[in-house]
Order: structure tokens, then C-alpha cells, then sequence
């Protein structure tokens, strides 16, 4: 067999066994989910519409405690971004309204990195990211003061 052959059986075998590893700080080749919770305090109804630039999810109407999932696998090459518009009436019927970043591979958005799962709560003051070190919720990203998209 060809010296060339071989290394890219090598390369091959190396990038299987590296794809099988759970998540940590670094290359992860497997599924990544985001999760995102309507944890308002007021039993507000929240509607979300998020989105990378390969996907649309579509626009969500999420209830009280209701979340919704979805799974993809990163994009090394292009990167890989998921933003979502999130909105809700407060109880003065005020409009709340925000557009979140909620997962980037080429950049930092949350104090601790997720890895294979991140869920976020959607609170009154904002959102609140889900530490998989510490079991414990961190507040991270309040609503814009704007209070637009």
C-alpha cells in the first residue's frame, strides 16, 4: 500500500475515533442540541422565531414551562449560528421583544461554553444559560433596552 494511502487511512481512522468523544473545549463531531424554556414569571406566553443561515426553524409559540429542541451538527468550515427573535407581553401589555444569539462555534456568546446541550431559560430580565459543569442556571444576556429586534 501507498505511503499516501496510508495516511489518509490514518487520517481517517484519527477523525473516527476523535468523532466519538464526547463534547469538551475543542473539535466535537457529533449532535449538538439547543434547548430554549419559557420560564417567564408571569405565565406569559413567548414567541420565538429563530434561524442559522442554512435553516429556518419557523415561528414558535412556546406556553408556560413549554420549550422547544433542536438538533444539528457544526459547520467547522462556515461556522455555525443560531439566532432567534423572542417576544411577549409583560403584564402592563407592554411588548417585550429581543433577537438572541443563542449558539456560535466562532465565537464566544455565554460565559461557560455549552458542549453537547444548550439550554437556555427565557426569563423577565432575560436570558439564562444552563452551566453542565456546575448543574446550575447563570444569567447571561438581558432583554435590549431598545426593545426592538
Amino acid at each position: 500500500m501507498s505511503p499516501f494511502i496510508m495516511l489518509i487511512y490514518n487520517i481517517l481512522g484519527f477523525l473516527l475515533i476523535v468523532a466519538t468523544f464526547e463534547p469538551s473545549n475543542g473539535l466535537y463531531f457529533g449532535r449538538r442540541y439547543v434547548h430554549i424554556r419559557n420560564d417567564l414569571e408571569n405565565h406569559e406566553t413567548l414567541r420565538i422565531h429563530c434561524w442559522s443561515r442554512d435553516n429556518d426553524l419557523g415561528f414558535k409559540t412556546l406556553y408556560p414551562n413549554q420549550e422547544t429542541t433542536w438538533t444539528f451538527v457544526d459547520n467547522y468550515i462556515w461556522g455555525t449560528k443560531f439566532a432567534c427573535n423572542m417576544e411577549y407581553f409583560q403584564s402592563d401589555r407592554q411588548m417585550k421583544r429581543g433577537n438572541f444569539v443563542v449558539y456560535n462555534n466562532k465565537r464566544s456568546i455565554r460565559t461557560r461554553e455549552c458542549h453537547k446541550r444548550c439550554a437556555w431559560s427565557v426569563r423577565k430580565y432575560g436570558l439564562y444559560a444552563y452551566d453542565e459543569k456546575d448543574k446550575r442556571w447563570d444569567y447571561e444576556t438581558p432583554w435590549p433596552s431598545k426593545n426592538r429586534y
